[in-house]
């Protein structure tokens, strides 16, 4: 069960690095097509908040794109720092809430 749950949590990492890299991509398509608010900053806020902000940071300066906008060169390496702490935390405790839950259903189980 346990390496279950680090398999999926690995994946959904990938994942959104993925998307928040395509997103930042897409976003500078956009911007050089003269379309500038196809995708707004706010859905690469989310993405970087839901464990994609390495992608969007790295992204920034491999296209070369927003490099100017503050915001986004503050609240990324924070975000970085808060999805590590997270997931270093999670990998460490070894996903404690997951075995707690998964031993009491199954003493629920077994009486």
């Amino acid at each position: 069960m346990l390496a279950f749950v680090r398999i999926i949590l690995v994946v959904y990492l990938i994942a959104i690095n993925v998307y928040s890299f395509i997103l930042l991509r897409s976003q500078k398509i956009s911007f050089d097509e003269g379309n500038e608010c196809a995708v707004k900053d706010g859905k690469l806020f989310i993405a970087g908040l839901l464990g994609g902000a390495l992608a969007i940071y790295v992204s920034m300066f491999i296209f070369k794109f927003r490099l100017q906008s503050l915001f986004l060169m503050v609240i990324m390496p924070v975000l970085i720092v808060v999805n590590a702490y997270i997931v270093i935390t999670c990998f460490s405790q070894n996903f404690g809430f997951i075995i707690e839950t998964s031993a009491f259903f199954a003493t629920r189980l077994v009486l």
